[in-house]
């Protein structure tokens, strides 16, 4: 009799941890609206830490000596990076600027027993003067797309008057034969000299 008191017990403890700890549903649970956080608006109106326009016009050399990454098929190794800004306009949460990028990676595909040196390559995100449209996503953070063919995405993050980290997101296409890899790294970039003309 002991014994069955003791197991039904158990099993009793065990389904209450069961019922409160409930089934991990983290971020995806929609639950009460009134009872969840607020969700964060995007443009966001937080104010930024640092005159923004300003700060962005001019060009950004990235810092990055060693950086690496890699996707399904391809490795990259960071030999330079280069951001320019130009007629930065900022109003409010939004505002557009004329964006020049210069980026060389080393690359290599690697499939099976398949082992190809592609030298060098830009993965498409060589351009100048393209027009980049910008949204405040929060606290000196803002969304920049690219305007032209191949949409690239750019989350820019001021971390100080000389340095900004950069999250590049897009599609490089056929770097291999017909075979493109999909991006998704960070660079930290450090301001050159520069004299608004």
């Amino acid at each position: 009799m002991r014994n069955f008191r003791a197991w039904g017990m158990l099993i009793v403890m065990g389904l209450a941890v069961f019922v409160l700890s409930g089934c991990g549903g983290g971020s995806l649970d929609t639950g009460d609206p009134i009872d969840s956080e607020p969700q964060q608006t995007i443009p966001n109106n937080s104010p930024d830490t640092y005159d923004t326009q300003s700060l962005l016009e001019g060009s950004w050399m990235a810092i990055d000596s060693t950086y690496q990454y890699s996707t399904e098929y391809f490795n990259f190794r960071l030999n330079s990076a280069r951001l320019t800004f130009t007629s930065v306009d900022i109003k409010g949460t939004v505002a557009q600027s004329k964006v020049s990028s210069r980026q060389e990676w080393f690359a290599d595909y690697e499939s099976n027993d398949v082992y190809v040196d592609l030298g060098v390559q830009s993965l498409g995100l060589d351009f100048d003067s393209r027009t980049g449209t910008m949204i405040h996503q929060g606290k000196d953070n803002w969304r920049c797309n690219i305007d032209g063919d191949n949409k690239i995405l750019m989350n820019i993050t001021v971390s100080s008057d000389t340095i900004i980290r950069v999250n590049y997101q897009g599609i490089s296409r056929s770097l291999y034969g017909s075979i493109g890899a999909e991006y998704d790294f960070t660079l930290t970039f450090r301001k050159e000299e520069y004299n608004r003309q």
